[in-house]
């Protein structure tokens, strides 16, 4: 049964699975992780994935005093598809979110396919995003011939990212191989990954979680994913020049899953943007490190340095 969203966080019975019913009756699903009173973060998850995602996140979250909120992104999980003919039209269901649970300022973070959206929410709410954080995100490669791509990402951003027709029988491949074959959503996750992401998904839970938000973003529809890559796979329209609020990038230099260099782009295409490459990492980093990404969130955001600053530094994954 559908739970309709209430405004105190600290009177919800299920904080995993909660619906909004949008004006237009479109159901948007979310779920909650960490300190339900804490410094909110609104975090968007990659493609294809789901709120489940952010669930290793809670025991830090936790004890950093943050509340992680997670919503599927439409055709996901347990949100609607909706058709959207930018990327900056998918910002208001982020926008009616945050209107809804009274969220007055709040980072927005975007892992991988969730970048592209989160910056399109920070451009539309302004003021109200105190950072935004990029995690291995999915950068500027609507111009593939200009970025240093594997042939797999060649696959996915020029190839699928430009046949829907493609991209929906890829999904569907891959819904159907998770339900006839066990582990099927590992061998997925695994196949192209880095050594270093190998390592980190070896670590106890880590493959099951993953399995888990494989299963819940693909299980009801193919249509998010293939709608992320119509989307960024194409031009942006989004005027990045113009976003002052302060970004981080955190980028694996090592990534086989996101093209690194059109990450780097994106960096230099705004204007306070704070670049991190982790020289040995891949794609995967993040769920071996989620305590350094909230310990930077809940730090206040840097005002004094250059614009475009660039870090290549390692960041340590315990």
């Amino acid at each position: 049964m559908d739970q309709r969203v209430s405004d105190d966080p600290l009177n919800i019975a299920d904080r995993l699975a909660r619906v909004l019913h949008l004006r237009n009756g479109r159901r948007l699903g979310f779920a909650e992780y960490g300190a339900p009173d804490g410094q909110p973060v609104v975090a968007l998850h990659g493609t294809p994935g789901a709120r489940t995602m952010f669930a290793v996140a809670d025991q830090a979250a936790r004890a950093k005093g943050i509340r992680i909120i997670a919503p599927d992104r439409a055709g996901y999980g347990l949100s609607e598809a909706h058709h959207f003919d930018t990327l900056a039209d998918t910002a208001g269901d982020i926008e009616a979110l945050a209107d809804w649970l009274g969220l007055d300022r709040f980072t927005l973070a975007g892992y991988s396919g969730g970048a592209p959206h989160a910056l399109a929410a920070a451009l539309l709410m302004g003021d109200r995003i105190e950072r935004v954080a990029l995690i291995s995100p999915v950068g500027l490669v609507a111009d593939g011939a200009h970025v240093p791509m594997t042939s797999v990402q060649h696959f996915i951003f020029s190839y699928l990212g430009h046949s829907q027709f493609a991209a929906r029988m890829y999904f569907h491949g891959v819904r159907s191989m998770m339900a006839w074959l066990p582990g099927g959503a590992e061998m997925l996750v695994t196949q192209y990954a880095s050594a270093s992401d190998r390592a980190i998904l070896c670590r106890p839970g880590l493959r099951e979680l993953l399995d888990l938000t494989m299963h819940e973003g693909l299980g009801t529809s193919v249509d998010g994913a293939v709608q992320d890559l119509r989307l960024y796979c194409r031009p942006w329209g989004l005027p990045l020049h113009e976003l002052e609020t302060p970004a981080h990038i955190w980028q694996g230099a090592a990534d086989t899953i996101v093209a690194p260099e059109a990450a780097y782009q994106l960096a230099k295409a705004l204007p306070n943007c704070t670049l991190e490459v982790l020289q040995d990492m891949g794609h995967y980093w993040l769920f071996g490190a989620f305590e350094g990404i909230l310990e930077t969130i809940r730090e206040k955001p840097r005002q004094d340095f250059a614009p475009k600053t660039g870090l290549r530094t390692w960041f340590g994954v315990s």
